[in-house]
């Protein structure tokens, strides 16, 4: 039981450290963005592994189906303020694809988390 509430505190903590990233490089002006790559052909994929990976670490830090989505909505909602803040700071066009894109690394995310579950969970009475 220890073991769990562990991991699960290292999930948590990741997630976060992840999420301060994505707010740090989201902000970063667009001659750093350009330096590190984070614009071009890999642009989208780079949006749905950033979140996929932070609702992975997110999602399975939590049991309940209904945390489980409500911190999905949250990386959502997350990843339309970055877009809208960004907008508003640098007088960008809102990326709505970025914000959709974000959204289905979510999805993919919490996909993968509950699948898993439910494969350990009939691994468990065979």
């Amino acid at each position: 039981m220890l073991e769990k509430r562990k991991n699960r505190t290292v999930a948590i903590v990741l997630g976060c450290i992840w999420m301060v990233m994505l707010a740090i490089l989201s902000f970063l002006p667009n001659q750093d963005k350009l330096l590190l790559h984070t614009t071009g052909h890999y642009h989208r994929f780079g949006h749905v592994v950033a979140f996929l990976t932070v609702t992975l670490l997110l999602v399975s830090s939590v049991t309940s189906l209904r945390a489980r989505f409500a911190l999905a909505a949250v990386m959502v909602s997350f990843g339309y303020l970055l877009e809208f803040f960004e907008h508003v700071i640098y007088n960008n066009a809102l990326e709505r694809s970025d914000v959709l894109i974000d959204a289905l690394g979510v999805v993919f995310g919490l996909i993968i988390v509950l699948v898993r579950e439910e494969f350990i969970r009939m691994r468990r009475f065979d």
